[in-house]
């Protein structure tokens, strides 16, 4: 990144700080009623877009399109609600990223995610490249044994465990679960030994539940089958897994826990 563009771009995301934490402050303090935890916010808004840009072939600086807030089930459902504030969270990250030179994969969105293991009043932020097609998720009625069903592996997916592990998928059928024969091999005491089972179903990835114990959600939303969308969050007995489909820029996550 040359010099000029690299000071440009810091200033613009000071600028970007600054009017995040106007808005927050104005429509988030019944959520963080601390200045201090609002101020925390915006600032790890904006380095969560300062740590996700990456560099195109051509040279242009490319900032993460997708920002998920975390949040304990029992503070999810008000704050997804809150469209003043997630529009405005949107708006200025999208304004403010292209003013500062960033361009974006796909219209930037913000989405709004409940994890069990994240406590009241704390959010856990990760910014990511997601594939064009931020939509909301769908159900389609899919049998997993049924294997009848012609498997068109979509390009590119991939899973991000626990905001660390990239997983690429690349079979019709992938088997996560403890036990050390699944594809996926999550060694944590919450999940179940054979737990869920993705699955390709005319050109989309479907999640299954396999009557695991501590459950499979997806959105905040338990589910025993449900079609993936890039974005969405799947949590497995409370550890979270991110559905993905790279662009040219793989592998940029950025999983920031809160602290007030």
């Amino acid at each position: 990144m040359k010099r000029s563009q690299a000071k440009s771009l810091s200033i613009r995301l000071r600028q970007l700080e600054t009017r995040l934490q106007n808005l927050i402050e104005g429509s988030a303090a019944r959520f963080f009623p601390s200045v201090a935890g609002q101020q925390d916010l915006a600032a790890r808004l904006v380095e969560a877009m300062r740590q996700g840009i990456l560099i195109g072939p051509n040279g242009e600086l490319v900032g993460p399109n997708l920002f998920i807030l975390e949040t304990h089930p029992s503070q999810t459902a008000q704050l997804a609600e809150d469209t003043v504030l997630l529009d405005g969270l949107t708006r200025l990250l999208q304004e403010e990223g292209a003013e500062a030179g960033l361009s974006f994969d796909s219209p930037l969105a913000v989405r709004v995610a409940s994890t069990p293991d994240v406590s009241p009043g704390n959010i856990r932020l990760q910014a990511v490249h997601s594939q064009i097609g931020l939509t909301d998720t769908t159900a389609v009625e899919a049998n997993p044994a049924d294997e009848s069903v012609p498997a068109s592996i979509p390009v590119n997916a991939f899973l991000i465990v626990d905001g660390m592990q990239v997983f690429p998928i690349h079979q019709a059928v992938v088997n996560i679960g403890r036990r050390t024969d699944n594809h996926l091999v999550i060694d944590d005491p919450r999940i179940s030994r054979v737990h869920a089972q993705l699955r390709a179903v005319h050109g989309q990835f479907i999640i299954f539940d396999l009557d695991s114990l501590g459950g499979t959600w997806v959105n905040g939303e338990r589910i025993r089958q449900k079609a993936l969308q890039p974005g969405d969050v799947i949590l497995l007995s409370g550890l979270p897994l991110v559905f993905g489909q790279e662009t040219a820029f793989p592998d940029a996550t950025q999983e920031m826990p809160a602290s007030f």
